[in-house]
């Protein structure tokens, strides 16, 4: 015997069911098989909706044609894919169960009120109605089918709605289908209902037909019980929340019940518990494809070594922490008991205990809809002591999360919880209790509900050794954003398979913004860009990281925005690291670069410019492990503009001032307007924030800027105009060129810091100097420290280009995570 089991997506219309009979049909044709289905997809809720209508006085009629409809329609499906089905007949067998439906919605319109007998009855009407598609199909493809009521052989006791099996009766009742006693190889048995205390109506409540298929399996001695899904297995975490979650091949009743009581979409304890008792496999197994292997639930003798520690991490929301605290708890007996005895007295349970060494404090976790209740029951239990001040007033912690690592390994590894709390110190999450279960096969965390997915994701991570996330959010594709976003194109492939997902999850210009959280196809980015109707808002994004709380959100500011700078401490407060080559932020006051380390150290997130300087150039980080280290910047001397550095190295090989500036500026290396470059302004913030690394506390004001222009030229009016002026400058460079040469020197523009003064603007300096050779778009840096003397550490390279300074954002992305280069 072999027992069967179909879920409600394996019935959510008639090519589901067609598909799944047509597995109930290869099973038969090997073993003797035991099938219970659940009702249609949908159907259940439906029937809830109905009785709570009925109930506030509403007529139940389009409810009851809404049923019927729905099997109606499945019917006549069915017929045209199987010839043999007849449609007609079928339903005039459901109309028996359909006609009872109807008259019982009339009485709790009627009365009011729905009992718990006429609520079995409505409930385990979905069940019955699938019963009869099923029966019928099986019958119509030659199957030897019988059809068993649930009601007549599963009993139960306690709750009508959720009630506890008489395994001894039910077994007696069975009896007559076991093996010797019945040949039929198909019985075929509704879900979820039961005979509770004799009265043929009952329910098995949570996961009914779950626990059905365990009965049955118990009680006809199955070998095996196959639970038939939407997935191809139970998984390692929710796939929904962790999208690399793993297959997990095999796993024991012991950690599959502790997965499933705290919140994993795993067979219920119940479910488990009389499978368990008899040594019976249980199967997790895919009805929409047949050929993935699926997970065995069974008592594993496998050696430890052999299988992961942690075999899986489930969260479960919707909690509350309860504490009661006070100086009179200490060392008084009978507390616990008096706590507990009240909320048993409230019929709640109790999802995990905790309490302080110092017995001062008892916490617990209950459902969230149930803590109101339990601080009224409480307070009226500690009345006295809370009066009298030995007991503090009930505390409760709202909306919190039962974090769960699982596993029968943890036993015998080092480590685990150490792994599990480092995971979730990773990404800020604070933990507000801690419980391990005695057999060391759980610990549990109670966290912000907020906190939940995201400490479920990083967990996985840290025990699974699966992908580390990137998901970017970037502001600006022009000329630096545009070459970034190919280079990530081009590299996702090759990052995936050393296990770094980066996603793209915003793309944003002036006007126009993509946002998806399931990532952008950088395949046609800018047409797609282009066609979005969505306007561009730093508000959205902030909102939709608040929300979807991604693991690694990198904010990516791309732009030369003013506006957008003013807003990085928003961004850093919200959870995300910035990448930038803009200079705006840290250039502008000292108590706003001061701001920006503060949050992003308070956030532990990571600021990232190191394009701010040098491009491509590893700058910024050489600068900080240098100081970090204990050494100290004597003088700097550098050239940090590839434009600047191609129109001076155009100087020395002869070229007129003019020509040299158009010839850059048609190559791109200027701003549309070379002003801007010429202004020394741009050099002069890159010299501010290598002298605020170097630990100087400058303002912008302080640096002294001299022009790439003769003293009286004068450079107002439009580009044009300027355009056309320029020549008038030749003379000037002309002759200071020839005078340099005569001198064996040359001219360059750069920046220099000596004596805690920053200076921007042309540099004379000899062939012995480190600068004298820089030209063609180069960038040089001179540093003269404690350790660099008497000679300099220079970094020399090419600075300018989008490319180079569009990589060296993309290397500080990659910072954002702790990898390392597999062969």
């Amino acid at each position: 015997m072999v027992t069967l089991k179909f879920g409600g997506t394996s019935m959510g219309s008639a090519a589901r069911i067609f598909d799944s009979a047509r597995i109930m049909r290869w099973r038969a044709k090997e073993d003797r098989v035991s099938i219970i289905v659940s009702a249609v997809a949908g159907v259940s809720n439906m029937l809830l909706a109905s009785i709570e209508s009925c109930a506030r006085g509403e007529d139940g009629a389009n409810f009851a044609r809404q049923i019927e409809r729905v099997h109606s329609d499945i019917a006549r499906e069915l017929e045209g894919l199987c010839a043999a089905f007849k449609a007609d007949v079928v339903l005039a067998t459901m109309q028996i169960h359909l006609s009872e439906y109807a008259r019982l919605l009339d009485a709790v319109r009627v009365v009011g009120e729905c009992p718990a007998s006429v609520y079995a009855r409505v409930m385990g009407t979905g069940e019955l109605l699938s019963c009869a598609l099923v029966e019928a199909l099986l019958c119509a493809q030659g199957a030897d089918v019988l059809f068993v009521d649930a009601r007549s052989c599963i009993f139960t006791t306690g709750r009508c709605d959720e009630g506890d099996p008489d395994y001894q009766k039910t077994s007696a009742a069975l009896a007559q289908y076991a093996d010797g006693a019945c040949s039929t190889r198909v019985l075929l048995f509704p879900g979820f209902i039961c005979n509770w205390q004799g009265t043929g109506a009952g329910l098995l409540g949570r996961n009914g037909s779950d626990f059905s298929a365990a009965i049955i399996a118990y009680a006809l001695d199955a070998s095996r019980v196959e639970f038939w899904t939407d997935v191809d297995g139970i998984y390692t975490a929710d796939p929904r929340i962790v999208r690399d979650a793993i297959l997990v091949d095999e796993m024991s009743y012991e950690e599959a019940m502790e997965l499933s009581f705290f919140g994993s979409k795993v067979l219920h304890p119940k479910t488990l518990a009389p499978l368990a008792q008899k040594n019976i496999e249980a199967w997790s197994l895919n009805s929409f494809n047949q050929s993935a292997k699926g997970t065995r639930i069974a008592a594993l003798q496998k050696p430890d070594s052999q299988r992961h520690a942690v075999c899986g991490i489930s969260c479960l929301k919707g909690t509350a922490m309860v504490s009661v605290s006070g100086a009179g708890m200490k060392g008084r007996s009978g507390t616990a008991l008096r706590i507990f005895a009240a909320v048993s007295q409230g019929g709640i349970s109790v999802l995990l205990i905790t309490q302080s060494s110092s017995e001062y404090t008892i916490s617990f976790c209950v459902k969230q809809e149930f803590a109101a209740q339990v601080v009224a029951l409480l307070e009226q239990e500690f009345e006295l002591e809370i009066r009298e001040k030995l007991v503090n007033p009930v505390e409760v912690e709202q909306n919190c999360a039962i974090v769960s690592i699982v596993g029968d390994g943890m036993k015998q590894v080092r480590g685990v919880a150490a792994t599990f709390f480092d995971a979730l110190a990773s990404s800020d999450i604070n933990v507000l209790a801690i419980a391990q279960g005695s057999s060391e096969r759980s610990i549990s965390a109670v966290i912000a509900g907020e906190n939940g997915d995201t400490a479920v994701r990083i967990s996985h991570r840290f025990f699974f050794n699966t992908a580390q996330t990137i998901e970017l959010f970037i502001f600006g594709t022009g000329a630096i954003g545009g070459c970034l976003i190919e280079q990530i194109r081009a590299q996702q492939k090759e990052l995936a398979a050393q296990k770094i997902d980066i996603q793209v999850l915003a793309l944003a210009r002036s006007k126009k913004m993509l946002l998806s959280a399931d990532g952008i196809s950088l395949d046609s980015w800018k047409d797609t860009l282009e066609s979005s109707a969505q306007e561009t808002s730093l508000e959205r994004v902030l909102e939709f990281v608040a929300q979807a709380k991604p693991l690694n959100p990198v904010f990516v500011d791309c732009t030369a925005s003013d506006a957008l700078s003013a807003h990085y401490p928003r961004i850093l407060q919200a959870g995300m690291h910035i990448a930038t080559p803009n200079k705006r932020a840290n250039s502008m006051g000292m108590d706003y670069y001061k701001q920006l380390r503060s949050m992003a150290n308070k956030m532990r997130r990571r600021f990232l410019y190191e394009t701010n300087v040098g491009a491509g150039l590893p700058i910024i980080d050489t600068l900080q492990n240098l100081f970090k280290s204990g050494d100290k910047l004597m003088s700097f001397a550098g050239i940090m503009s590839g434009s600047l550095s191609y129109i001076f190295g155009r100087l020395d090989e002869g070229a007129a001032f003019s020509q040299a500036v158009r010839e850059a500026r048609q190559k791109q290396f200027t701003e549309p307007d070379p002003r801007d470059d010429l202004s020394g302004a741009d050099v002069a913030r890159k010299a501010l924030i290598i002298a605020r690394e170097a630990g100087f506390s400058l303002e912008f004001e302080d640096v002294r800027i001299t022009k790439a222009l003769p003293p009286d030229f004068d450079d107002t009016g439009s580009v044009d105009a300027f355009l056309e002026n320029l020549p008038r400058a030749d003379n000037y460079f002309a002759e200071r060129m020839t005078r340099l040469k005569q001198e064996g020197k040359t001219l360059r523009m750069g920046a220099t810091i000596e004596n805690g003064v920053c200076s921007v603007g042309m540099i004379e300096v000899d062939f012995r100097h480190p600068l004298y050779g820089v030209k063609d778009g180069e960038n040089a840096f001179v540093f003269t420290t404690a350790r660099y003397n008497p000679i300099p550490l220079c970094v020399r390279g090419y600075g300018a280009g989008a490319q180079v300074t569009a990589a060296g954002v993309f290397g500080d992305i990659l910072r954002t995570v702790s990898w390392n280069l597999e062969a």
